[in-house]
């Protein structure tokens, strides 16, 4: 990348940099809003154990290598008397518990509450295990360890604010393409479909301190970082795309300060390793490389074409969904599904046994099973008309449009991966259409598929959260 470039954003002055805007500097001190990043490595120790591609993560061995580290970075914002930390990981996604038991850490270090503290994982699929996916074991000395760095970036943001002006826009993206392929016999494949539904709108805002010098940079790009899959380099530690993106990001910016948010992303992989392809190819580094070159061109090329400026106004709320499923199987049925467990493209037998195990010890032990799933909505308000919508689990596409769509004007980072992931969030529509976003709730250790009805669901949610003062 040219020096030019390096220092576009560092040494133009607001005027040049954002035509038509010459002279608001003086607005500066009185937008009130300071910001403070920091960026911490949580790469694991080789040995620890992988999650994200089943049968590899029952592999002992767990990782072999590392190709690129992983980070936790948080961005600290204050404004007033309301705080918000907002962070991303290079890690799949975190269980209920452990988002929790984070969110309590660093709220005791620096006396923020739940609704303060916003956690958004990348969804990676070469890290190592968190949550509670597929009934593997975390590894405890590692979350211990990622504890400690968590609370340490945290601190270091919150240590270091700045005052601010805030900036934003929105691109679309040619990375995410689906991956529910309809197929003759009605079914779903797991296969590259183009002319799918995808969440392509691609929305960053970015912090300029007083020198107008970035502080941070937030993006959200909607696709599963799991272009390594199916041989030896997914033992190998990676952030795939965003984690090159945010390197590339980083060397525009002169500091690192990018910082990317998962949006909904789950029912779409990047395209790199699915255009003219019948079934995803196993991506390799390059593949890794191009993908994230692409999210952080598409990135530049709009912040060069200028930003509209935002007037700093923060709020932060949290609401707890209830997302009814059907009713589930019977004892005696889950016992079938021991004795012979069901199988499609992206089953995992083992999975599916232990899971069997768990439904009947529930039902035997009287504790019974659940009729429905509790998730979070995390709303954050930025500014007038740029908002942060986080959703605890998986969300495809569809659902990601109607919550852009449920705000009349502004820029939305609709969000799923935050707080935690309690399981795939289908729309009513693929319900009746199968495949593994509507298929995997067992994974997730749930007796039953969602119900349909999210969408009403999520739509008196947002309203709910517009009324807290999320607009």
């Amino acid at each position: 990348m040219s020096e030019s470039r390096r220092n576009f954003i560092r040494g133009l002055s607001l005027g040049a940099l954002f035509p038509g805007l010459a002279g608001c500097g003086a607005d500066e001190s009185r937008a009130g809003m300071k910001a403070g990043f920091a960026r911490v490595r949580i790469t694991p120790p080789l040995g620890t154990a992988l999650t994200g591609f089943g049968f590899r993560d029952y592999d002992p061995s767990g990782c072999k290598g590392i190709h690129d580290d992983l980070y936790a970075r948080a961005l600290y914002l204050s404004q007033g008397r309301e705080q918000v930390l907002i962070m991303g990981f290079d890690l799949l996604f975190f269980s209920r518990d452990e988002a929790d038991r984070f969110k309590g850490a660093i709220g005791r270090r620096l006396d923020l509450s739940p609704r303060q503290i916003l956690l958004n994982t990348s969804h990676t699929h070469t890290g190592p295990k968190v949550g509670s996916w597929d009934y593997t074991p975390s590894d405890r000395l590692y979350l211990q360890f990622l504890e400690e760095s968590i609370v340490r970036a945290a601190r270091e943001a919150a240590d270091t604010p700045r005052e601010v002006t805030l900036w934003a826009g929105e691109t679309r993206s040619a990375l995410p393409m689906s991956r529910r392929k309809p197929m003759p016999d009605g079914k779903i494949e797991f296969a590259p479909y183009p002319e799918g539904v995808v969440y392509n709108r691609l929305p960053f805002c970015l912090f300029r301190d007083r020198e107008k010098k970035p502080v941070g940079l937030l993006f959200s790009v909607s696709t599963h970082p799991s272009t390594i899959k199916g041989n030896e380099r997914s033992y190998f530690i990676s952030a795939d795309y965003p984690g090159k993106a945010m390197a590339l990001l980083d060397e525009y910016l002169g500091t690192a300060g990018s910082l990317f948010l998962q949006g909904a992303a789950g029912d779409s992989k990047p395209s790199i390793i699915g255009t003219g392809e019948e079934f995803w190819r196993s991506g390799d580094w390059p593949d890794v490389d191009r993908a994230g070159t692409i999210v952080a061109e598409e990135v530049i090329q709009a912040i060069d074409a200028g930003l509209t400026r935002v007037e700093p106004d923060l709020l932060t709320g949290t609401i707890e969904m209830s997302w009814p499923m059907v009713a589930p199987r019977t004892r005696a049925e889950y016992v079938e599904v021991i004795e012979k467990p069901p199988t499609h493209s992206e089953s995992i037998p083992e999975g599916m046994k232990r899971w069997a195990q768990e439904m009947i010890d529930l039902v035997d032990r009287g504790f019974g099973l659940p009729s429905a799933v509790p998730i979070t909505a995390h709303g954050v308000r930025l500014g007038t008309g740029l908002r942060i919508i986080g959703i605890e689990g998986e969300i495809v596409a569809e659902l990601g449009q109607l919550i852009a769509g449920f705000y009349t004007g502004g820029i939305t980072f609709p969000l799923g991966y935050t707080d935690g992931a309690q399981l795939y969030l289908p729309s009513s529509r693929m319900l009746s259409e199968g495949g593994y976003e509507v298929e995997s709730y067992y994974e997730y250790r749930f007796p039953a598929a969602l119900a349909p009805g999210m969408e009403d669901i999520l739509l008196a949610t947002l309203g709910q959260l517009r009324e807290k003062g999320i607009s």
